[in-house]
């Protein structure tokens, strides 16, 4: 049997070398497609480039500080978290009768000396 375009349009083969008119003419709908994604492909990358260089930037600028002040910045979080539960901001308050028996122990077990003992003692008494 011998094939003619004929025949191939006969048997439904589809020539897919031939570009098919596109709602902007007769170019091709593929082409269409890339122009029209290609201006809000650039800006789209342009914006996703410049927010990473931004987290990058803020990360550098992040380790820095901290390494700066003393801390590791994998666990910042956590020696943060740790000092804020030990200071004396978030112990409860000890009463001035408590502060002034522990100012007497410490006399009392010569840790501090009677001067000391003396400038505590009225620090703690005219404390509001």
């Amino acid at each position: 049997m011998n094939f003619t375009e004929d025949s191939l349009d006969d048997q439904g083969f589809v020539d897919f070398g031939t570009v098919q008119p596109g709602p902007f003419g007769d170019s091709n709908p593929m082409n269409d497609l890339v122009v029209g994604f290609g201006v809000f492909g650039v800006v789209f990358v342009i914006a996703f480039v410049a927010v990473i260089g931004f987290i990058v930037f803020v990360a550098v600028r992040n380790y820095k500080a901290s390494k700066n002040a003393g801390l590791d910045p994998f666990t910042l979080q956590t020696e943060l978290a740790v000092r804020a539960a030990k200071s004396q901001l978030l112990a409860p308050r000890q009463s001035r009768e408590q502060r002034l028996a522990e100012l007497e122990d410490l006399l009392a077990r010569r840790v501090i000396t009677p001067e000391e003992h003396q400038q505590a003692r009225m620090k703690i008494l005219t404390e509001d």
